[in-house]
């Protein structure tokens, strides 16, 4: 499980990379499907078993799309949140399925408890999806009104669901508690619910915190991972550093400063959570590459200087094109679930 990647010298075999672009645009397409469905869902305003029906179907597609395109998903859907506020509400749910089912998936949480919480990932702003879309484009604040939805969301999502027939005590609890601070009192481990509901609130806030909006540029991910991820010390906790482990200091979908002056988007995690793959996008002078270049960061001359803004990034040369710069460093040997760390990631050194 607790794997690193292994890097071939080289692609010579052109069978096995026209094999892994496949997979490439595999992995995209069934994303691109699953952000559909999703946002078909969250559009809906009364859950009926129907719809429960679909929901369970989505969460299914999305388990499989996790732990097979693990790196694809992450890169897509924060990639995705960083450019675009477009179906905030059905993005952002996604995002967060896939980062606690990571996470879940880590800590070995038993397969029914994996399920549960991806269930609750996606659905624990379905009292407020439209909502959520507007306001990821809004330029005011909240009203009054829209605070008030805001505020009761989690509660009146999880009747709503109660309603639709769900009977999943976890997948509920986590709904209603994705919004309170769960502590262990005493150092003792969290129960089942109240510790599912802490990875979705964590995933929530971090996720949130990678989002571009009207009235916000995206966070760095350091600057994310510090309003998000830290325990009541503000340092990495055991859940906390569990999902640096899992997404990495700079999870793949962010855009980076390299060390040499190149500005390039993650696209795979590395062996160490600071370490991970770029695809290079601009040179240091501001020349734009035509074609993506793919940088082992955990290479001195390659290494990260900082997290930056997609705004500074002039160039979008589609995701297909950017995840097949992949093969310029040879293609995975062995499939890691995470980075390996062997201390816990340093934020204060990171941007």
């Amino acid at each position: 499980m607790n794997e690193s990647v292994d890097l071939s010298p080289a692609v010579e075999d052109t069978t096995a990379a026209r094999e892994y672009a496949q997979r490439i645009d595999e992995g995209l397409a069934s994303v691109e499907r699953v952000r559909g469905k999703v946002t078909q869902l969250l559009g809906s305003e009364t859950p009926d078993a129907a719809w429960l029906e679909r929901a369970q179907g989505a969460v299914d597609d999305l388990l499989d799309i996790t732990r097979r395109h693990a790196d694809l998903a992450l890169y897509y859907l924060v990639n995705e949140k960083v450019n675009n506020p477009l179906q905030y509400s059905a993005l952002h749910s996604i995002c967060c399925a896939v980062m606690v089912v990571l996470g879940a998936d880590w800590l070995e949480w038993s397969q029914p408890e994996i399920r549960s919480i991806a269930c609750a990932a996606l659905t624990m702003n379905v009292a407020m999806g439209p909502l959520q879309d507007l306001l990821a484009r809004q330029a005011e604040p909240p009203s009054a009104a829209q605070r008030d939805v805001i505020r009761h969301h989690a509660e009146r999502g999880a009747e709503a669901l109660e309603k639709a027939g769900v009977d999943d005590a976890l997948w509920l609890q986590a709904v209603r508690g994705h919004h309170t601070v769960h502590d262990a009192p005493d150092s003792e481990p969290l129960e089942p619910g109240p510790r599912a509901a802490e990875m979705l609130r964590r995933v929530d806030v971090y996720a949130a915190k990678l989002s571009t909006r009207k009235t916000r540029a995206a966070l760095t991910p350091a600057m994310a991972a510090r309003g998000a991820l830290l325990g009541p010390s503000d340092h990495p906790d055991a859940m906390g550093a569990t999902l640096l482990r899992v997404l990495g200091l700079y999870p793949p979908g962010v855009y980076v400063e390299l060390v040499g002056g190149e500005v390039g988007v993650v696209i795979e995690r590395g062996p160490r959570a600071h370490t991970p793959l770029v695809a290079a996008l601009q040179r240091q002078e501001g020349n734009v590459l035509l074609v993506p270049q793919a940088r082992d960061t955990a290479l001195r001359r390659f290494a990260i200087r900082r997290g930056v803004d997609a705004s500074v990034v002039p160039v979008r040369p589609g995701h297909a094109k950017v995840l097949r710069s992949r093969l310029q460093l040879g293609l995975p040997l062995v499939q890691t679930p995470a980075p390996q760390t062997d201390a816990e990631p340093e934020l204060d050194s990171a941007t």
